[in-house]
């Protein structure tokens, strides 16, 4: 008995490991700089329309002397984004997975690395569904297989059955008005049959297209026959507006930018040493140009980025007293925001170092404060929080298909 209890636990696991949510992120140290963008637009976000011929690419790195066979695939998830329950010819039509042909060496590097790169859809592969969709790279032949996934890649396909009505402004709580921006908006559907909305309708809002700063999936609070009202009064779809990001470039490694202090080739590569920095948390608002979060690899010296775009150590300096319960982290586009990197102490400089390995561009990037009791990530206390900031906001409207059983994207906006 106690076996047969211990069988049926064990299964309630692995189902529930399964139904983990598909976040970005790479499984092998040896990969890096991971980018999926529009087809030709480098800092474009991750969506295409369905239908559309659109097409997005994927490229990542990886450090290692030989080329190996891997495949990738897409899985339709939820609003959640777990996967769904649908087979993949309900979602796909073709084949579900196919094989990275294009794979190229690295040339005029100190760095060898090998660089893959793939578009999707393609000619043999069609997506027939809206909605979330995971691309998982992996070795082997069992895309289902965890063991043997490498990289997974987020991106959106979304109808146009609705139109998104969007305005964003400095919030209408008193106390954040000064620090937080309000997203509101209508969903008007006129021709696009909504049975419940409360319960088949999923609104999110994306603050630079980070899934890690979203609102949590919201429910209209006015419903009219064609058109579906979000104006929230308690904070739900408010954001910190942070400040705008801190950048560097290192396109070209015989220069130094107005953010490089210097550079220096050593042994094991290019050095490039970051102007100290100190926190803006209680500076007034400053606006200057950055891609919000976002990064570009380029080389200004060679000829195809991807190729002759060497990797570099950078070095970052932040001058401020250490906080012992909380660590400093850095984040950007260029982790995926999932995995912020840790920041040093160092008592003798009186700042949080980092030593980041980089592929040559232009990157944005910010520091956080994460409370090591509870997890809590806070950008205000070293960057500042300010209504004016200019950020991008992504309104991603899911409704639930009772047909399929699965979630599709009726309609997005971008403000």
């Amino acid at each position: 008995m106690r076996l047969w209890m211990f069988f049926l636990l064990l299964c309630a696991g692995g189902a529930s490991l399964a139904q983990q949510p598909l976040a970005p992120r790479s499984f092998n140290e040896n990969i890096h700089s991971i980018q999926v963008y529009p087809e030709g637009n480098k800092l474009g976000y991750p969506l295409i329309a369905l239908g559309s011929g659109e097409r997005l690419e994927f490229h990542f790195d990886m450090f290692a002397d030989e080329i190996e066979s891997l495949r990738f695939g897409v899985v339709h998830c939820g609003h959640d984004w777990k996967p769904s329950s649908l087979d993949y010819p309900q979602y796909v039509r073709g084949f579900q997975s196919d094989q990275i042909s294009d794979i190229e060496y690295s040339f005029n590097t100190l760095f060898d690395f090998i660089h893959y790169q793939f578009s999707y859809p393609t000619d043999m592969s069609q997506l027939t569904l809206s909605g979330n969709y995971a691309m998982i790279v992996y070795s082997g032949m069992d895309i289902n297989d965890e063991a043997s996934r490498l990289v997974v890649y987020r991106f959106v396909v979304y109808e146009q059955q609705a139109t998104v009505r969007a305005n964003v402004h400095a919030s209408s709580i008193i106390a954040q008005r000064y620090t937080h921006q309000e997203v509101d908006f209508d969903l008007a559907h006129k021709g696009t049959s909504i049975n419940d909305p409360m319960h088949d309708i999923h609104a999110l809002i994306l603050q630079n297209f980070n899934w890690k700063r979203s609102s949590n999936y919201l429910k209209p609070i006015f419903i009219q026959p064609d058109v579906l009202t979000f104006d929230y009064f308690g904070g739900e779809n408010t954001f910190e507006g942070c400040a705008e990001w801190r950048f560097f470039e290192m396109k070209d490694l015989r220069y130094q930018s107005n953010q490089v202090e210097h550079i220096a080739q050593l042994d094991d590569g290019y050095h490039v040493y970051l102007r100290p920095c100190v926190p803006e948390g209680k500076r007034a608002y400053s606006s200057w140009q950055d891609i919000n979060g976002n990064f570009l690899v380029k080389n200004d010296q060679g000829g195809d980025d991807n190729l002759e775009a060497d990797y570099v150590w950078a070095h970052v300096v932040l001058q401020m007293p250490e906080i012992s319960d909380a660590a400093v982290l850095i984040e950007g586009a260029f982790n995926a925001y999932e995995k912020p990197f840790p920041c040093t102490y160092d008592p003798g400089l009186r700042a949080y170092t980092a030593k980041l390995l980089l592929k040559q561009g232009y990157y944005n990037y910010r520091f956080l404060l994460r409370d090591k009791y509870v997890s809590n990530d806070n950008i205000a206390v070293i960057e500042g929080s300010h209504a004016a900031t200019e950020n991008d906001y992504h309104i991603i409207i899911y409704m639930y298909d009772r047909t399929i059983g699965a979630d599709r994207i009726i309609a997005v906006a971008a403000q």
